[in-house]
């Protein structure tokens, strides 16, 4: 199937709507959330809004082949339906299709957070050989997103976080379970993290494996873990992490003591 590119300038998302493109652009295409509009060439890769523009200004119009879009991150079920309605209306000669999955957030249990647009892993999981995968999912509207998304790459504190919640949802699945009258607070004690290349809002991956584990004292759990990010087969990001899972009382209390000790050295430093 041939194709002739248009020009970035007409995909932008300054494209006057009114405007009709006669081009027949790029009919293989990636769409992700306005967040990552950095990331997008207005060719092969569009935010909602941009490739909403460019449809609306006619750039596929006159396309009379399938339109494959594909879904990066942060596409939600809403975006989704929108771009399917307004291609209908502005590629009506395209057989416009949308691949990819929307995956539904890790539970709140497993995560430990409270807002859904915060939860960075789906699909969390114990594969047969013992160890813990889960698809990444990055919201728009994620807390580390909002003052600070900048060039084409995702921060690497989105990393951080992500294999966090993975730490917690595989200790959760693994461990959590047996107990699940008991209310645990996890701890990390360390974390030896290495990035081998930039993460793009694009489909990615994690795997985490315990390594050594104590659970000799049920009132103080310990264990260390090995997490993966992979994106089409590279490693994107290793890490190893060490953290302890207390009981809520007993990690109440040496909270209360160290903070008091902290706000008794600030007064007496500040006297």
């Amino acid at each position: 199937m041939s194709a002739v590119q248009l020009a970035p300038a007409a995909l932008s998302p300054q494209h006057p709507a009114a405007e009709v493109v006669s081009e027949i652009p790029l009919t293989d295409l990636v769409v992700v959330a306005d967040r990552f509009r950095g990331f997008a060439d207005g060719t092969r890769v569009h935010t909602v809004s941009g490739l909403v523009t460019a449809l609306r200004g006619g750039a596929f119009r006159n396309a009379s082949t399938d339109l494959t879009i594909r879904l990066g991150q942060g596409i939600k079920r809403h975006d989704k339906e929108y771009v399917e309605h307004v291609a209908s209306i502005h590629a009506p000669a395209a057989e416009v299709r949308l691949l990819g999955d929307i995956a539904s957030p890790a539970p709140r249990h497993h995560v430990h957070k409270y807002q859904e647009t915060n939860v960075l892993i789906a699909n969390l999981a114990r594969a047969e050989d013992g160890s813990f995968t889960a698809d990444l999912r990055i919201d728009g509207d994620n807390e580390l997103l909002i003052d600070h998304q900048t060039g084409e790459h995702v921060q690497g504190l989105v990393i951080v976080e992500a294999a966090r919640q993975l730490f917690l949802g595989a200790f959760e699945l693994e461990y959590g379970i047996r107990s699940p009258e008991q209310h645990y607070y996890v701890v990390w004690n360390s974390i030896d993290l290495s990035f081998k290349t930039f993460l793009f809002p694009l489909p990615a991956s994690l795997r985490a494996r315990f390594g050594a584990v104590s659970i000799q004292d049920p009132a103080k759990l310990q264990f260390t873990i090995d997490i993966e990010v992979t994106q089409f087969g590279r490693s994107v990001a290793t890490a190893t992490i060490s953290f302890a899972a207390l009981e809520n009382s007993t990690i109440s209390q040496i909270e209360r003591r160290k903070a008091a000790k902290a706000i008794e050295a600030f007064l007496g430093a500040t006297a």
